[in-house]
């Protein structure tokens, strides 16, 4: 399992497996938000369509 967080509404958001989640987040902080949670694959899918890139922001 994997966790797209957000820390602050100026950092992008991470990817993060569920061992280093609990590892460097506490649930009970509030300190961060859980986005969406799924398998890898369904987190980047999640990050495409949430964040999209454009040409333009590429270096």
């Amino acid at each position: 399992m994997y966790y797209v967080i957000r820390d602050s509404e100026k950092l992008p958001p991470s990817i993060i497996h569920e061992d280093n989640y609990f590892a460097w987040y506490n649930p009970m902080k509030k300190d961060h938000r859980i986005e969406f949670r799924g398998t890898m694959n369904q987190c980047y899918d999640f990050m495409a369509s949430r964040y999209p890139q454009n040409k333009s922001t590429l270096i």
